[in-house]
């Protein structure tokens, strides 16, 4: 061989780099002779970790579509071949070890990308080694996928909040789990009236959170009345800065529920999240894997957590009360009196949300029969349609602690500092970049 004659890559040599151009990674340049010398790759920027981050989760979604709920970038991004799911194990195990080499900045903008990034790309990795047939224990799959195990059962605390609920439910026959669901069927909104009450608990959450979270100028939110996937109420981007808001005719909610269901979907909630962060992160700094709507890692899960705890620094008990009696109930075509136990009786069956996690672990984890899981579901967890919820733990697995654990490490942040201006602003920080910060 010449010394001047260029070395050509060996067959196996081209498929390999080939396959690193496909998931995004680092190609090492094959120059000259071969030799112990090579140059070293340039370490790559944030901005090109973001953008194989946003493509590999792309194409991922390719085979698995429930991992993106919007992309509102570039729609050539989501052109192309789909890669195999080997190819984007690769090479989302790549970013992962990437990113965990980038020095961590001693404050600001890049270290609050850089701590999203790394969250969500192991996540990543860890849905495509679940398309490959890879299976964990739960508070593994919780720790890898939410970046946070489950917390431990406290059965004495929810023994307790059961308690308080037979408590402030009617006297009445019947078990615990009976007369709760037989409060919540006489309470249900006229499915009539669903998407006028859903409106105007939107339009009050809205205004009421106006001076303590500032949204971008021009952003709309519209709300819709349908009976999809079987949730009772979801939030979907509509474009940079609008939101539809889906509210379930059947869903069987009542006035305190929709309320919070208005919070958490709308304002504060979903809603202000998706366009502060386009407003603060993709048109202010260029963060365009933010324009990326992802339902998993620990962006689900603070997003959930913002969008619950939210809500409760909005509607403290007595304005929930004063809501529902005053604009809710009466445009339910119901008597406001009930008001007060109806958001205490709301308030105490939505704590028992890690209870549904601790069942969910115990399903996923052992080979219990469904049904001994649904009866666990509706008498321990007071939940009103087990087989529905039953279904979601198994298509959905450890997502099913986005809503009580990430509404106590967001609550837990919040609790850091004084109520106040202080807290909303501690709050429109976590809802625009999804992170806890330090």
């Amino acid at each position: 061989m010449r010394v001047d004659e260029p070395v050509r890559p060996t067959r196996r040599e081209a498929v390999t780099l080939a396959a690193t151009a496909l998931v995004g990674g680092a190609a090492v340049a094959v120059t000259g002779c071969r030799g112990p010398a090579r140059a070293e790759p340039a370490a790559p920027t944030l901005a090109t970790l973001a953008e194989r981050y946003t493509r590999l989760a792309l194409q991922l979604a390719r085979h698995q579509p429930s991992l993106i709920e919007v992309w509102l970038g570039p729609t050539e991004w989501n052109d192309g071949a789909r890669a195999p799911v080997p190819t984007l194990k690769t090479g989302t195990a790549a970013l992962v070890g990437d990113l965990a080499r980038v020095a961590t900045p001693a404050s600001g903008d890049d270290r609050t990308r850089l701590r999203y990034l790394r969250g969500q790309a192991a996540a990543l990795d860890a849905a495509a080694a679940r398309l490959l047939g890879e299976g964990q224990p739960f508070a593994d799959e919780a720790l890898r996928s939410l970046g946070h195990a489950p917390p431990p059962r406290d059965a004495a605390a929810l023994d307790a909040l059961r308690r308080e609920l037979a408590a402030a439910l009617p006297p009445g026959p019947g078990t615990l789990a009976e007369r709760h669901a037989a409060f919540r069927r006489a309470h249900a909104v006229p499915p009539e009236r669903v998407e006028q009450v859903f409106s105007a608990a939107v339009a009050w959450c809205r205004e009421a959170a106006r001076p303590f979270l500032p949204l971008p100028p021009g952003e709309t939110l519209t709300t819709r009345a349908a009976d999809e996937a079987g949730w009772a109420a979801f939030s979907r981007p509509a474009g940079p800065l609008a939101s539809e808001l889906w509210v379930s005719h059947r869903g069987g909610a009542d006035a305190a529920q929709v309320l919070q269901l208005a919070a958490h979907e709308g304002t504060p909630g979903h809603h202000a999240q998706h366009t502060l962060a386009t407003a603060g992160l993709v048109e202010a700094r260029g963060w365009f894997e933010r324009q990326l709507t992802p339902s998993f890692g620990p962006h689900r899960l603070l997003a959930e957590g913002a969008a619950e705890a939210g809500a409760d620094v909005l509607l403290p008990l007595a304005t929930r009360e004063r809501v529902c009696a005053e604009l809710l109930m009466p445009a339910a075509g119901q008597a406001p009196s009930g008001a007060a136990r109806l958001v205490r009786v709301e308030r105490l069956a939505a704590g028992l949300g890690e209870e549904v996690a601790h069942i969910a672990r115990d399903y996923l984890d052992s080979s219990q029969a469904a049904a001994a899981m649904t009866d666990r579901l509706r008498d321990e967890a007071l939940v009103l349609d087990p087989g529905g919820m039953l279904s979601f733990i198994e298509k959905q697995r450890v997502k099913v602690l986005a809503y009580p654990l990430g509404r106590r490490l967001v609550q837990d942040a919040l609790d850091q500092v004084p109520a106040g201006p202080a807290r909303w602003h501690r709050f429109a920080a976590i809802s625009t970049t999804l992170t806890l910060g330090e």
